[in-house]
């Protein structure tokens, strides 16, 4: 088959839950995609991609659910994602076009990473765009009126998954931090950012753009949280300096 009658493989970040927060290319894709897969999980009852693609997607595209591999063996994971990679390398082969929908940016911290490299191992020839979205940092950032860079102040995105000493070393160097992927680990991160003197610096924003947001400027309203608080959320502990201080006050009094 000729390269030119290959389908396209589309990973599109529809962004962090606002639906005016798409990008026009994101709609185009989605509406001329003869499939498009909608990544599940099984413990989530978050439905908005679903909504997303239902309300974008052509009269005759398929809608193909992908639930997350929550196995505890990460080849048997890598397994999951390579089943679906040749499932859709054999669309593309027939020349369909094929979408993967994800949350917020398409490579950042998303399962479309997973399903990207699996199909690259399956199908080296394939044809990928990747359309970015606008992540829940930068929605949060926005919302809150705080800056996540300014001057030379650098700016680390981090996950909470496990390394809380480096989060430590990085707040108390004065570098502006945000933390994602908290889940469970929220009682966690605000013990640290009490013990290095920033809990009342930051921001904490759950499920940004949703219909169940929730803003917390006061962060020791998050004590004694349930355990799901901590899902779809971020942390923004902005730079140590005057001006930062000053900024990130008069947001909070406006939220």
């Amino acid at each position: 088959m000729t390269h030119q009658h290959q389908g396209i493989f589309y990973g599109v970040g529809i962004g962090p839950g606002d639906p005016e927060l798409l990008t026009l290319k994101a709609v185009r894709v989605l509406q001329q995609c003869h499939a498009i897969y909608v990544p599940t999980s099984r413990v989530s009852r978050q439905t908005y991609v679903a909504d997303v693609v239902d309300s974008y997607a052509g009269a005759d595209c398929e809608i193909v659910p992908v639930t997350f591999s929550l196995a505890d063996s990460g080849t048997r994971r890598q397994q999951h994602w390579h089943a679906t990679a040749r499932e859709i390398a054999t669309r593309l082969h027939a020349g369909q076009d094929v979408a993967f929908v994800t949350l917020g940016d398409a490579l950042l911290y998303s399962t479309y990473v997973y399903l990207l490299r699996a199909l690259h191992e399956v199908f080296a020839q394939a044809r990928v765009e990747t359309v970015p979205g606008i992540s829940a940092v930068s929605a949060t950032a926005a919302l809150c009126h705080c800056p996540l860079g300014e001057g030379e102040q650098p700016l680390t995105i981090l996950p909470a998954a496990h390394d809380m000493e480096k989060l430590r070393a990085l707040i108390l160097g004065g570098s502006g931090v945000a933390i994602m992927k908290i889940g469970h680990r929220l009682t966690q991160v605000l013990e640290l950012l009490a013990q290095c003197h920033v809990l009342e610096r930051s921001v904490f924003v759950a499920r940004v753009g949703l219909p169940e947001q929730r803003i917390e400027t006061d962060l020791n309203r998050l004590r004694g949280a349930p355990a799901d608080t901590g899902n779809l959320a971020v942390i923004l502990v902005p730079p140590r300096c005057d001006e930062g201080d000053q900024v990130v006050t008069t947001a909070k009094k406006q939220l």
